[in-house]
């Protein structure tokens, strides 16, 4: 595949009740908002953009830049019928000398934790992965501590394969370690078949 000439147009994506649509930069408000909460800097262990003016600088370099580069994907996931973003989920790491692999993140807003729509996001974004993107592994970085996503990434079908230690900063700074997940296409066809 080449990536240069490929997906020439932001794939959006929509499953039964979300909307996986391109991020703007009419976004960065709700980035900044997101970004800062508790949860989610809890859950990614990165700390929040400082103020707007590095919020507006992350989100053209994580989203926009992404990409326009070729880099991966970012969508903002909406509920249907509704106006506003709830998180993002994406992939990023597509690197041109080793497109059958990437790596993948998301967050979603607290107040919609419990429902299944990140697992419902996630598959749509998986088999977008494997069908159009042409991937044969997909990694997911996870701190032990995140124990939601972990059962969530398991449930999707992802496989430990091992400890990272102290391989990223938590939002303190401090040293942290990452259990890395991965999914395999063969992986892919199987949890379709059951």
């Amino acid at each position: 595949m080449n990536r240069k000439t490929a997906f020439r147009k932001f794939p959006e994506i929509r499953t039964r009740r979300l909307i996986l649509r391109q991020p703007s930069m009419n976004d960065v408000e709700f980035y900044y908002e997101h970004f800062s909460s508790p949860e989610i800097v809890w859950g990614g262990g990165g700390q929040g953009p400082k103020d707007m003016s590095a919020a507006r600088k992350e989100f053209r370099e994580y989203l926009i830049d992404l990409y326009m580069k070729r880099r991966g994907f970012r969508w903002i996931i909406m509920l249907k019928g509704e106006g506003k973003p709830i998180g993002t989920l994406g992939y990023y790491k597509w690197n041109l000398d080793r497109s059958y692999q990437a790596e993948m993140g998301y967050d979603l807003a607290k107040e919609y934790w419990g429902e299944g729509i990140m697992t419902e996001a996630m598959k749509a974004v998986i088999d977008f992965g494997f069908r159009r993107m042409k991937l044969n592994r997909i990694e997911v970085f996870i701190m032990p501590r995140n124990k939601r996503s972990i059962k969530m990434i398991k449930n999707l079908g992802f496989k430990r394969e091992g400890l990272l230690r102290q391989r990223y900063f938590d939002e303190f700074g401090n040293f942290t370690d990452d259990i890395l997940f991965s999914m395999l296409r063969s992986d892919w066809i199987e949890k379709r078949r059951i």
